[in-house]
């Protein structure tokens, strides 16, 4: 029977230790940047959006909420730098139509073969200050912005003139701007599930 000396074990054993010892030490130092990486994440995705306005409403929310498919309906995304806007427009389904009966002699009433959605936040670096903007508008601009729209963000008002729908939160305020309706008012249920969507990333 092969009978390893003493030293021998005790240098194997020392050896599975240290070896034991680096693992260990990989995986802390393997789960701390890990745990770095996932908080660095998370604070990027919290403010990306500031200046990336077609993340606050992406086009995968966009095909989603209006039932849209890009190549058929030639989804169209613009944004401007540095900033939290995007305007997104796609043909109705039928917009050949529209088209044709715009183009007529007789036509009357201009038919948008279009729908068009634009987001954008706006910055008031201060709860209190959009708290005031949100009373302005109410006071000066109520024959545009008509319509106190309860249940959404910190309050909302809503415009038949100009389709838009505007949300407090925070220091900011929300504008979803939807012609996706013929009729006006009928925007305004589209236009809070959209805003919906954006709260939930600001």
């Amino acid at each position: 029977m092969l009978r390893l000396p003493a030293t021998l074990i005790i240098a194997l054993l020392f050896w599975l230790s240290a070896c034991d010892q680096k693992a260990r030490q990989q995986a802390t130092v393997a789960a701390a940047k890990a745990a770095r990486d996932s908080t660095n994440w998370a604070a990027w995705r919290a403010d990306h959006w500031k200046n990336h306005g077609c993340d606050i409403v992406s086009d995968e929310d966009v095909q989603a909420l209006f039932e849209v498919d890009p190549q058929r309906d030639v989804l169209n995304t613009r944004t401007l730098p540095d900033q939290a806007f995007c305007l997104r427009t796609w043909n109705k389904p039928d917009w050949k139509e529209r088209e044709s009966a715009n183009e007529k002699e007789s036509a009357t009433n201009y038919l948008d073969p279009h729908n068009s959605l634009i987001v954008q936040v706006f910055n008031y670096h201060s709860e209190e200050h959009a708290r005031l903007q949100i009373e302005m508008l109410k006071r000066d601009r109520r024959d545009t912005y008509n319509e106190d729209v309860p249940g959404i963000g910190e309050g909302a008002l809503w415009s038949n003139n100009t389709v838009t729908l505007l949300v407090k939160k925070g220091q900011y305020v929300l504008s979803i701007a939807l012609n996706y309706e013929d009729v006006p008012h009928e925007n305004l249920e589209k236009a809070k599930e959209v805003a919906e969507v954006a709260l939930k990333k600001m």
